[in-house]
C-alpha cells in the first residue's frame, strides 16, 4: 500500500486551488516589454514633431548683431485637451544663454546685452498626416520648458481631437533604480516613427524643481514613464545660471503641470 497517495492528492488539490486564485500562471504574467509596447500604443498619438521658424535678435555693447533667421525641429508632447504642447525651450529658442556672451562684429569684439527670438511660423506634425499651425504661449527659460498651442480654428475645422499625456497622473513614488520607458520618434530617415527606449532612473535631483536622471531620456522633448504607464516627466536641458549646460534631465511631470496651468487657453 502506497502511504504517499493521500499526501499527493492533497498537494494536487492545493496547487489547483492556488491556480484558481491567481489571475494567470507565472509564465503568463505581463513582461516589461509587453508593458512598454502598451505604453507606446496608449500614447503614440500624443507624440508630435514641431518645426519652428523665427528671427534671432540681439543687442550688444557696440554695433548690433544682424538678425539671423532660425529654423529648428524638435519633439514635443500633447498635455491638454485643447492640444497644448510641452517642448524643451532651448530646442526652439536660439537666444537661450546668449546674454553676456561675446560676439564678433566685423573687427570688433562686443558683449551681447540682450537676445530674443521672434517666432514667425510654427508647424505641428501629429504623425497621422495632420499638420496644424501653432504659437508659443509661455516660456520658462530656467526650467527649459515652452508651451505651444495649436491654432484652435484649424483644429476645429479638421475636427481634430488631441490624445494627451495626463501629467496630473504622475508617478509620485518614482525613485532611483526604478525601470522606466521613454517614448520618442525616429529621424526623418525612418519617417519619424514612434520608438521606445527602456532604462532606469539613475538618480533624482531635488532643488527648486525635481529632475530625474535616466538612461532612457536620450533627447529633448522625450516623455518618460514608469512601467505602470504613469508619466515621470519630460527630458529637457539643465539650465545653469541662465545658460544651457548641455546635460539632459527629466523634469518632473508635476512641475510641468504647475507651469501648464498658467499657460493661456487661446
Amino acid at each position: 500500500m502506497n502511504t504517499n497517495t493521500p499526501f499527493l492528492s492533497c498537494f494536487v488539490v492545493v496547487v489547483a486551488a492556488v491556480s484558481l486564485l491567481l489571475p494567470g500562471s507565472l509564465c503568463a504574467q505581463e513582461s516589461d516589454e509587453d508593458r512598454a509596447r502598451q505604453i507606446l500604443e496608449d500614447y503614440r498619438g500624443a507624440l508630435v514633431v514641431v518645426t519652428v521658424k523665427g528671427v534671432l535678435k540681439a543687442t550688444t555693447s557696440g554695433e548690433p548683431l544682424p538678425d539671423r533667421e532660425q529654423q529648428r525641429r524638435t519633439l514635443g508632447v500633447t498635455i491638454r485637451d485643447d492640444g497644448l504642447l510641452a517642448v524643451s525651450n532651448a530646442a526652439i529658442d536660439a537666444s537661450v544663454g546668449l546674454e553676456g556672451q561675446q560676439a564678433r562684429v566685423e573687427e570688433d569684439i562686443v558683449k551681447i546685452q540682450s537676445a530674443s527670438t521672434e517666432f514667425s511660423d510654427i508647424e505641428i506634425s501629429y504623425g497621422d498626416s495632420t499638420l496644424l499651425n501653432g504659437k508659443v504661449v509661455r516660456q520658462d527659460v530656467d526650467a527649459d520648458i515652452a508651451f505651444i498651442l495649436p491654432d484652435p480654428a484649424e483644429a476645429k475645422a479638421l475636427d481634430k481631437d488631441f490624445p494627451k499625456i495626463d501629467l496630473t497622473q504622475f508617478a509620485a513614488t518614482a525613485q532611483t533604480a526604478d525601470q522606466v520607458v521613454a517614448l520618442s520618434r525616429s529621424s526623418a530617415v525612418y519617417g519619424y516613427m514612434p520608438t521606445i527606449v527602456m532604462g532606469r532612473i539613475t538618480g533624482v535631483f531635488k532643488g527648486d524643481r525635481t529632475f530625474f536622471v535616466t538612461d532612457a531620456g536620450t533627447a529633448q522633448g522625450v516623455p518618460v514613464f514608469s512601467l505602470d504607464g504613469k508619466p515621470i516627466g519630460l527630458t529637457v536641458v539643465r539650465i545653469v545660471s541662465g545658460r544651457p549646460s548641455g546635460v539632459l534631465g527629466t523634469l518632473s511631470a508635476g512641475s510641468i503641470q504647475v507651469m501648464a496651468n498658467l499657460a493661456p487657453t487661446e
